[in-house]
Formats: structure tokens, sequence, C-alpha cells
């Protein structure tokens, strides 16, 4: 095995052998070029990060400026002029503007930390009479984890505020059209902006990014180096049905295996899956995964997932389940929606609830034909009807009530 051809963490080199293109690299690229306002907005490892590389790199040998600005990286216990000047700093660095832009920071005081930060953009980065030779092309700013901002000492709202401005300017200052954002995060465009009194963040287009096709996934094969790497890649994803990470994981585990134990796909012991997997059913087949690659596979996700220690430390499967039980909806109304979707009842995906959209984002459902549907079997699996109710407040605190009441015995009188 290429022990550099999976890579399941982190961002993947623009060049990696497992990178895999969907549609939304196409959509990304073009719309970027022709300066349309985009965001990536999706629940964690989807990939979000490595298509921002993967298209900055395109970008730039187009002969565009490219800045990609991760809120993560400019920490968060700081002062709002901390933060704003710490977005300076990163942008600098990548501009080669250092001197340029803190000159402007420094000179224009009087202005807000928001307003200095665009203007500062605007003067030393998009003026065709400052602009060094450097600065080329286009100008596009990547925004990536934009959901840090939550933990920001301060509301960010302004700073997204100030993105939308810089898009309505284009009508009055035709500078702002070399100007392009692209949001990235795990975030909804109605989380970007709390404050009432300001307009709510309404621009821009969303960029769908979905879970590996079965045609996009196969290339996956080519790292398994084994003489059933089809039908492994098959029963991958029957268990990820494309997910990302999930996929990834298992092919690059599948491979280890194969390397380590010279194995080509015959798991002696392990008996198939039950036909029914929580409540959805294992759809029939023409032509049947040789029972050895659905052994194989099954046993390492077993392992891998729904073993009780994978269950509490696997990364994503932590994201998931903190992003539910944690979040600042109503958990037991949160559980009961998901619930429904599990049992395959019609649940229509709706922007305006924002149960659907914490659903969403913790990656447990997926959007199909307007209607929301478990993401896949092996999530389907662990967040079972019995997770659920073991997780459901309502019924922790009456557990809790029960077992904290003393056992009272009340001898009746002979003849009661």
């Amino acid at each position: 095995m290429d022990e550099s051809f999976y890579i399941t963490g982190g961002t993947l080199p623009p060049d990696a052998n497992s990178y895999i293109k969907r549609q939304a690299d196409t959509d990304l690229l073009e719309g970027l070029r022709r300066g349309d306002f985009l965001y990536v907005l999706n629940t964690r490892q989807m990939g979000k990060s490595s298509l921002m590389s993967r298209t900055a790199m395109q970008l730039r040998q187009d002969g565009n400026t490219v800045v990609v600005l991760d809120l993560t990286a400019i920490g968060q216990n700081l002062s709002v002029e901390q933060w704003y000047a710490g977005l300076l700093g990163r942008m600098s660095q990548q501009t080669g503007q250092k001197e340029s832009l803190f000159e402007f920071w420094k000179a224009n005081r009087d202005l807000g930390p928001m307003q200095r930060f665009i203007e500062a953009i605007r003067a030393v980065l998009l003026s065709p009479v400052i602009r060094e030779p450097e600065i080329l092309g286009n100008l596009v700013i990547f925004v990536d984890e934009i959901d840090s901002v939550r933990s920001l000492p301060f509301a960010a709202d302004e700073f997204f505020a100030g993105i939308r401005e810089c898009y309505n300017r284009r009508s009055s200052d035709p500078v702002f059209e070399r100007l392009t954002f692209c949001l990235l995060g795990v975030a909804t465009p109605s989380d970007l902006i709390h404050d009432t009194r300001i307009s709510p963040f309404n621009i821009g287009r969303r960029i769908d990014l979905h879970d590996f096709t079965a045609e996009e996934a196969m290339p996956l094969a080519a790292g398994l180096n084994r003489t059933d790497s089809a039908a492994m890649i098959t029963r991958i994803l029957y268990w990820t049905n494309g997910h990302p990470y999930l996929t990834q994981r298992l092919c690059r585990a599948v491979a280890e295996e194969s390397v380590v134990s010279g194995d080509k796909g015959q798991v002696p012991g392990v008996r198939r899956q039950d036909s029914v997997v929580g409540e959805i059913p294992i759809p029939n087949t023409q032509n049947p995964i040789p029972i050895s690659a659905a052994s194989y596979v099954d046993a390492l996700v077993d392992r891998l997932f729904l073993s009780r220690s994978a269950r509490e430390t696997d990364d994503n499967l932590t994201f998931v389940r903190s992003r539910i039980l944690r979040s600042d909806a109503d958990v037991t109304a949160l559980l009961d929606l998901y619930l429904q979707v599990y049992r395959g009842k019609r649940v229509r995906d709706d922007d305006t609830n924002p149960l659907c959209g914490v659903l969403r984002l913790s990656g447990i459902t997926s959007p199909d034909s307007g209607y929301l549907q478990t993401r896949n079997r092996l999530y389907a699996k662990v967040f079972d009807g019995a997770w659920v109710r073991e997780n459901r407040p309502d019924l922790i605190s009456h557990w809790r009530a029960v077992w904290s009441t003393p056992v009272v015995t009340r001898y009746l009188p002979s003849g009661e």
C-alpha cells in the first residue's frame, strides 16, 4: 500500500491521489472565476478545506491573488482590535504587502476595526494606483471555519455585515468588482448575523458539497491493491453511502489490513450482516457482493465504528453526537424529529425549521428530494432508536427521579 494514498485527517493536498472531484469542484471554481460571492456550509469532514485548497491553487494558476483566512488560526481570547489586526496580518503574509497594509492600519485609527480592515483591502490590495505589481488579477478571499466566531468574546456580526457591504459597494465603487469572498464552515446563512438590528446575511450563492457517488468513489480502489478492490469499494459505500471521511477511513483500513496479513478478502468466522441494519433494509441487487469482500469490510466496520470503545472515541461519531446532544436547541424535540427520520417518516427539509438545520449540520441526516433521510447505514447502526431513548433529556430526568426515590414498603393488614 502507498502510505500516502489515503489521507483521513485534515486537508488533502491539491495533488493527493485520493482526492475525489465532485460537482462542487466545478461549481466553486467557475463561480469564483465569475466573481460570485459563494459559501460552502456543511457538516464536518465533508472535504470543505480540501476543496478550498484545490480551488485556491487553480485560481492562482489563473493569475489571481488568493488569500485564505482560517479563523481558528487568529485565536479567541482577543479584543475586536486584535482580531481584525490578526486577519490583516494573515492577509499581509499571503500578499507580501505587510508594510503597506499596516501603515494604512496605523494611519486610520479613527476608523472602527471592521471599517479599517475593509478600507485597507480597498486601498492597498485593490487600488489600481497604490497596488504593487505582485498583486495581480482579482482578489479572492476564502474565510474558513467561520463557525469558530461563536467562541469569540464579542459578536462577529459586523464582520459578515462588512463582507456584505463589499458586495453591495460594487454598484457604486467598481474596484470592488475585483474582490470576491468564499465562506466555509459548519453553519447556515442565518447563523452569521444574529443582531436583529442588522440585516440578515442574504447575499451569495450556496455550493452544495455532496457525499461521493459510486462512480466518483471508484478511483479509491486504486489504493487498495487487491484483486477484489471494486467489490470492496462497493461494500464500503454500502455502509458509508459515500461519506468522505468514513469512506476514506475504511479504504485505508482495508489497505492496511491487506498489507499486514497478505489477505485477499477471506475472513474466517465472520458472518454476513443481518438483512436489516437499524430500520433501513438492505436493497436486493442482481450482482451480489462476494461474501469475502462483504465479510472483510463488515468486520472492519464493527471494529472501527460499532464497538463500544469506537463509538466513544471516533472523531467523526463524537462530533455528530456532541453537535446534537449539546445543541442550543430543544434536545428532546431534536431527538424526536431525528427519530421520525430514522423510522422512515417523511420529514420535510425545512430551511425555516432550526431543528432541521441542526440535524443537517451534525451530519446525521442528509436531504433527499426535499426530505431528510438518515445519512448512511453506519450512522443508522450507531445512532439508532435505543441511542435516542438513552439520550432524551426528559427520559434521563425521569429515571434519575425514579432511582433517587426511596423504596417504601407498606405492610397491608390481613384481609386487605
